[in-house]
């Protein structure tokens, strides 16, 4: 008995297949996922992680829903990248993923994504091969072992932020080397705050005086650590070692990025107060560290947008502290003047005869 072959048809579409495609693109997502970003390490799975990882997902989903490699390549870069923002929100609602890493992954997750589009339906359509095109499905589990082997050179960089205060030094410094119980109304709105989730500073607190003491530093979403000061010129610089300990950024607030590791170090920072002619101090905040990945300059443009928002958050706080203290302090100066001043209470502008 002949069965008659099956017609173009008779196949489901491309748009039918999405149905089960983008579900299991999904799902095997979220276990490379586990397998790649989970396991917390001294360095970061660039090869497997940001590039080949979104490959694998839209190769997944471009090989179930055109195994013939029919559709056109926007068709399947638009499907790559809803695949890609897919898993995205999900890994921010199921896996608690960090705002920090989600801003900093996805332009690679979106080019990689439009990449294994390419690739995938390439290979399809030119070698009508399913089984050579499921080799980019897997290429994040085989290039794995060979993040050791990445280039990751080190590089040193600082962010300097400056800022002038209507106010003399010595108030300056009292509201620098402690900040305590910054209230949110004190804080201006940011995009590493405000957008992408970065905690904001809560209180500062100093235990000792000189080199030696301690600043205790606490960010909202339970982030504690410590400022080793190791420079101290009281009204004009101070300086610090960071310290952080196991328990000082919690996993929810950031599970994959450590500031204290091989690939990211905060090493130290320095405020430095400059009094001005009119009366005023000028004010600089820097902050050092060291960075070895693959991507150095890419990672050096965020550190710089995340901290230069964390500078000019500090500072604001500062200044206006500072102005308040110093306007209150004028303000008191000129009424006790006035009072003991015998001239200013004459109306002739003569000293009053006691």
């Amino acid at each position: 008995m002949s069965s008659e072959p099956a017609q173009p048809g008779d196949r489901p579409s491309i748009t039918e297949r999405l149905m089960f495609a983008v579900p299991a693109a999904l799902f095997y997502g979220t276990i490379l996922y586990f397998l790649i970003w989970m396991p917390s390490g001294e360095s970061l799975p660039f090869l497997s992680g940001l590039v080949l990882f979104p490959m694998a997902i839209t190769g997944t989903a471009t090989i179930l829903a055109d195994p013939r490699g029919e559709g056109s390549l926007w068709r399947h870069i638009k499907i790559g990248w809803i695949c890609i923002t897919l898993f995205i929100v999900l890994s921010m609602v199921l896996m608690r993923e960090a705002g920090i890493c989600v801003v900093m992954a996805a332009p690679f997750f979106y080019v990689g994504s439009a990449l294994g589009s390419l690739i995938s339906r390439l290979l399809l359509r030119k070698l009508r091969s399913r089984s050579i095109a499921s080799c980019l499905v897997i290429l994040p589990l085989v290039g794995l072992p060979a993040e050791p082997l990445v280039p990751a050179p080190e590089h040193e960089g600082q962010v300097q932020t400056v800022i002038d205060i209507d106010a003399p030094p010595e108030i300056v410094w009292k509201n620098t080397v402690e900040i305590p119980d910054v209230s949110s109304r004190e804080l201006q709105w940011t995009f590493s705050h405000n957008v992408v989730g970065v905690p904001k500073p809560v209180d500062a607190r100093l235990e000792g005086q000189g080199i030696g003491a301690i600043r205790h530093l606490r960010w909202t979403r339970g982030v504690t650590f410590e400022e080793i000061v190791t420079g101290w010129q009281s009204d004009r610089y101070l300086s610090w070692n960071f310290r952080f300990g196991p328990h000082s950024i919690p996993e929810a607030v950031e599970g994959h990025i450590k500031v204290d590791s091989s690939y990211l170090k905060l090493a130290g920072g320095d405020y430095r107060l400059d009094p001005l002619p009119n009366g005023g101090t000028r004010l600089t905040l820097t902050t050092r560290y060291v960075i070895a990945t693959p991507i150095n300059s890419y990672c050096d443009w965020w550190g710089r947008i995340f901290l230069n928002d964390f500078h000019g958050t500090v500072l604001n706080v500062i200044r206006h502290r500072a102005e308040a203290e110093a306007k209150g302090s004028g303000a008191a100066v000129s009424a006790l003047n006035l009072i003991h001043d015998p001239v200013a209470d004459s109306p002739t502008g003569q000293p009053i005869a006691m």
